[in-house]
């Protein structure tokens, strides 16, 4: 019987993901907390052996790791066929695509895709932790032991300026725009879930991108009055017991205070923005 250890933080994107795998899976894990970037224990050697790209989660099996998010939903699924729900139903280049869309790829700049966008809309919050930390020992510790090149200077600039660049969060909200109506139409199947009748990999990514959205407030992209699809969507799918077991109940407290300093009790500060970018978006396909 396989040995199972995940590493992963609460509220990270990419480990949601995964821990949501697990719980439709019904699979049981250990769990290694990995804090980011109010401490960077994500750079440290010891996580480094592990995952070099110093990414969360990575999943241990029997001591050996696999890193990328998706691939460690991938193994789960083909270890344990007949347990829960078959997360990879098939094989097509149509699924691949929304699993690609879904999906946080490092290897993508942030916004192209919803997956890179759900990174990307975080930046507020991650800019207040990374303030936690002197600015060198971010500015050492990012230049040296990140292991995606193309994330060292962002996260550098962003504890810097101690948030998002100047016009960085107005762009974001075109692409958050940009993907939620496309997700809104996409939903115009009228199925249950994304793909289909059928619960999918492809639901693990949709639940925690729009769980991100909601998390930094959002709150108007789920009234139903704007998009009525994803309203419906979000209502099935946070009514299961996975969404409390894999990501509310993993959450470390450690969002909450900066989104309040952020935001009070309030919505987004760039809610206003979003939901004129949606629609405009909205006004012009019709």
């Amino acid at each position: 019987m396989n040995n199972y250890v995940l590493h992963g933080y609460g509220e990270s994107v990419a480990s949601n993901d995964v821990r949501l795998a697990f719980a439709e899976k019904n699979i049981p894990y250990d769990y290694n907390l990995v804090r980011l970037e109010s401490t960077g224990d994500h750079l440290r050697d010891e996580y480094k052996k592990l995952n070099p790209k110093t990414l969360v989660p990575t999943l241990t099996v029997n001591g050996k790791p696999i890193c990328e998010s998706i691939d460690i939903m991938k193994f789960i699924d083909k270890e344990h066929p007949d347990e829960g729900k078959l997360l990879f139903p098939d094989d097509s280049d149509k699924f691949n695509e929304l699993l690609n869309y879904l999906f946080l790829d490092d290897k993508k700049d942030l916004g192209d895709t919803f997956g890179t966008t759900g990174g990307g809309i975080s930046v507020p919050v991650l800019g207040r932790l990374l303030c936690k930390r002197p600015f060198f020992d971010v500015l050492k510790d990012y230049s040296k032991n990140h292991g995606v090149k193309k994330r060292k200077p962002i996260f550098i600039l962003v504890r810097l300026l101690g948030g998002p660049p100047p016009g960085f969060y107005k762009k974001m909200m075109h692409f958050l725009a940009k993907h939620l109506v496309y997700t809104e139409n996409y939903l115009k199947h009228g199925k249950e879930f994304i793909y289909g009748d059928k619960y999918t990999a492809a639901d693990c990514l949709l639940t925690v991108l729009l769980h991100r959205v909601n998390e930094m407030r959002f709150y108007d992209v789920f009234d139903g009055k704007m998009l009525p699809n994803i309203s419906k969507y979000w209502s099935t799918v946070t009514s299961r017991p996975s969404y409390k077991e894999a990501i509310i109940d993993y959450e470390t407290g450690e969002w909450k205070p900066e989104l309040d300093a952020l935001y009070g009790d309030g919505p987004n500060t760039y809610s206003s923005s979003l939901v004129d970018n949606i629609n405009n978006i909205l006004k012009k396909e019709n």
